[in-house]
Parts: C-alpha cells; sequence; structure tokens
C-alpha cells in the first residue's frame, strides 16, 4: 500500500491502482454560492412551502411574495458564510458539528450536536403537519362535512410515515 501527495490511500493491484479519499467531499471543487444554494434548499425542505399562507395572509401578495423572496437571500447568505468555514485551519470539515469542534472545542460540538437533531426532528413534524393538511385539503375536495377534523390526517400521516 503506497501513499500518495494527496490525502487519500492507494491500493496496488497488478492491474489497477485506486485512490480511495478520506470523504468525498475532497473530490470535486465547487464554488462557495453553489455549496450555499445546496444547504439554502436542502434545509429549507419542502415544507416551507406551507408556510406561504402564513406569511402571505397578513401580508398581503406583494409584502409576503417579498418577505418570502427576503427570507430566502438571507438564508442563502448564510449559507454561503457557513459554507466558506468548511474549510479551516487547513482541515476540511464535512459537518457543522465537526467545524463547531474544532474552533470552539468539546462543549460546542455537543451543542451543534444537539440542535441539529432538534431541528431534524421539527423538520419531521413539519413534514407531518404539511401531510395531514394536505389530506384534509383532499378530504373537503370530495366530502364537506366536519366528521374528519385536521388532527385525525396529522395522526394518519404520522402512522403512515411509522409505517
Amino acid at each position: 500500500m503506497d501513499v500518495p501527495e494527496g490525502n487519500g490511500q492507494v491500493h496496488s493491484d497488478h492491474h489497477l491502482d485506486i485512490e480511495i479519499p478520506d470523504t468525498a467531499h475532497q473530490i470535486s471543487h465547487d464554488s462557495w454560492f453553489q455549496v450555499g444554494f445546496v444547504l439554502t434548499t436542502g434545509i429549507n425542505s419542502a415544507y416551507v412551502l406551507g408556510y406561504s399562507g402564513t406569511i402571505m395572509v397578513p401580508l398581503g401578495w406583494i409584502g409576503g411574495v417579498v418577505g418570502l423572496i427576503l427570507a430566502t437571500v438571507i438564508s442563502l447568505y448564510a449559507n454561503a458564510l457557513v459554507a466558506n468555514l468548511h474549510e479551516f485551519g487547513g482541515k476540511r470539515h464535512i459537518r457543522y458539528r465537526d467545524l463547531a469542534g474544532f474552533i470552539y472545542g468539546k462543549k460546542a460540538y455537543a451543542l451543534t450536536w444537539g440542535l441539529q437533531y432538534a431541528n431534524l426532528f421539527m423538520i419531521n413534524v413539519g413534514y407531518i403537519i404539511l401531510a395531514g393538511s394536505a389530506l384534509k385539503a383532499v378530504y373537503v375536495l370530495f366530502r364537506d362535512d366536519s366528521d374528519m377534523k385536521l388532527p385525525y390526517f396529522i395522526a394518519l400521516a404520522g402512522l403512515t410515515l411509522l409505517l
């Protein structure tokens, strides 16, 4: 086994040399804007589109659209700043908690880990609520009685996700 000038390892066979990088993130050299865009679209998941009713009802069409665009721009800028930090101190950090731990220590690593999982939990709850709202909307299209309430549809969506 030889170690090349790069970070990966080369496994030699008689016919084939294969370089195995330490991480898949070393393969590509994306721009910070592209990384920020991917982070923005990945974090601001599909259920965020359900917020448009929450924002546009009190603000109206013009204020609501401007508010959503402004929130997108701010999120893109913040994620582009974070993407710039992924390579810090001569080391590439592929997770936020690794970066926080490298800069601020073990407590920041643990705090970031906890906050990330709390965020994942809230995103999944948001998906279930959005799915329940969508099921209720389809139900109302076909049957406009008040037998089935929104919590029942949210429970059905949660059960479906669980399965």
